[in-house]
């Protein structure tokens, strides 16, 4: 064994020593990103020279209590070579000492990360392995991985108030919907009953859970040619007690956008139709708010019956819960939206060592690491990733975490009697919608995010 060097680390009454030559600097600790399904003695993710490196507890890996992150003594090592896509987190970093090798006790135990013990002033140093270490994380990637923007920032920005919108395209243009206005998102695949003499944009009414509801293709409002595909979705908006369908060619993704990029039409542009426009990087979407829908109502209340319950305040409903239908593999799946931050487009992920297996890599988004967690992994199906293929973004408890998926397809409000309970934890709910036609599995995040295994046929 040739040590010539030792960096001392100290936890308590405990010296340590880790050989030099496994060492390529010594920082203070910057911040940390917690992980979702961490392994024992990974504590996290941080960034170091434009790189992302796993923080592994060095004391949770022997057996002691964790270092303290805050405390000002702890400091992260960067390891040389094989390892230094991790990093070590200690409690307080001593000094460097030349080895003697008289002073130098080889022990020969397998699977020990103690190697050897070192006489030093009358003290007893215990030289790690940090290899034989690290094997006692479950998930040891031995890989550097580098993150194309260098000047990446582990902690979310505090910026000003946001908002989410809904985006969604006609003819190949973006808009924008409030989701403070949005009730849910339907299949456009649903009978309608035409209204005579109501203008070409008016498909006709539709019964929406016992209550009818006037449907406007707005693509024929704004002008555009109609564009039928399996992709066409209703928006059910609502403004002051009143609901609307709006039919769209296809859901984008719903985002959260600071007010400073969110600029509102001046009064003399205004054409009733565009409340304002969004800047998102390169892009321009146009978006429309409460006098945009109100704007819509006047303009086909005449064609409505005045029993017709769609123009009235909805009293009556029970709705308990609205979720997020997804796809994984063909079935539908739901997340409450509560839950949901926002839905992006598949974006390439970096892989990172020392994870959980349920952990597919991180990725930046504006700024802020978001890791993101397989459900086919945890589910156990094949993933098959399309141009239909998105990203949910979920909020858990101040943690961002992404789920890919096949598609998404719906917002829907759930009453109570859709909703069926049973005893399995991820599932505890499953919704059943259109008379048992249609069952959707409500998943609990919570559960996704545990460590448990999960077997799903």
């Amino acid at each position: 064994m040739d040590i010539e060097e030792i960096l001392i680390v100290k936890h308590g009454s405990q010296s340590y020593g880790i050989s030099t030559s496994d060492i390529s600097q010594i920082a203070r600790t910057p911040m940390l990103m917690p992980l979702p399904l961490r392994p024992s003695g990974v504590r996290g993710l941080c960034a170091i020279s434009g790189n992302i490196a796993t923080v592994v507890d060095m004391n949770l890996l022997l057996n002691m209590k964790e270092v303290d992150y805050d405390n000002e003594k702890a400091r992260l090592i960067v390891l040389n070579d094989a390892l230094s896509s991790s990093t070590l987190l200690v409690s307080e970093v001593y000094n460097t000492v030349e080895v003697e090798a008289e002073h130098l006790e080889i022990i020969d135990k397998q699977d020990d990360p103690i190697i050897a013990i070192y006489k030093h002033k009358n003290k007893l140093i215990q030289v790690l392995s940090l290899k034989i270490l690290f094997s006692r994380v479950s998930k040891v990637v031995i890989e550097s991985q580098e993150v194309k923007n260098s000047k990446i920032q582990l902690e979310a920005k505090k910026e000003d108030d946001s908002s989410r919108f809904l985006i969604f395209s006609m003819e190949n243009e973006l808009y924008a919907l409030h989701i403070d206005y949005l009730r849910e998102i339907i299949l456009a695949d649903i009978e309608f009953t035409e209204i005579a003499g109501t203008r070409d944009e008016v498909i006709g009414l539709i019964t929406l859970r016992e209550e009818l509801l006037i449907v406007i293709d707005l693509r024929k409002h704004y002008g555009f040619s109609t564009k039928d595909n399996d992709k066409n979705r209703i928006l059910i908006a609502t403004h002051d007690g009143k609901k609307i369908g709006l039919l769209v060619d296809e859901i984008i993704d719903i985002k959260a956008f600071v007010n400073r990029d969110i600029e509102y039409m001046k009064d003399h542009f205004k054409d009733n139709k565009i409340s304002g426009v969004i800047h998102d990087g390169d892009r321009i979407i146009s978006f429309f708010d409460a006098d945009v829908l109100e704007n819509l109502f006047e303009e086909n209340e005449s064609f409505i019956d005045e029993e017709n319950p769609v123009l009235e305040d909805d009293a009556s409903n029970d709705t308990v819960m609205e979720v997020i239908v997804f796809k994984l593999n063909s079935r539908e799946y739901s997340f409450e939206v509560d839950t949901v931050a926002e839905i992006i487009d598949i974006v390439p992920s970096t892989a990172i060592a020392m994870t959980n297996d349920s952990i597919d890599g991180i990725i930046n988004i504006r700024g802020q690491i978001v890791a993101i967690v397989s459900l086919f992994k945890k589910l156990n199906i094949e993933m098959n990733i399309t141009e239909d293929s998105k990203i949910i973004i979920c909020d858990i408890k101040g943690e961002k975490i992404g789920f890919v998926v096949d598609s998404v397809s719906d917002i829907l409000n759930i009453r109570q009697e859709e909703i069926k309970e049973q005893d399995e934890a991820l599932f505890s709910k499953v919704l059943h919608l259109e008379n048992g036609k249609r069952l959707i599995l409500s998943m609990d995040i919570d559960e996704v995010i545990s460590q448990r295994k999960i077997s799903h046929g």
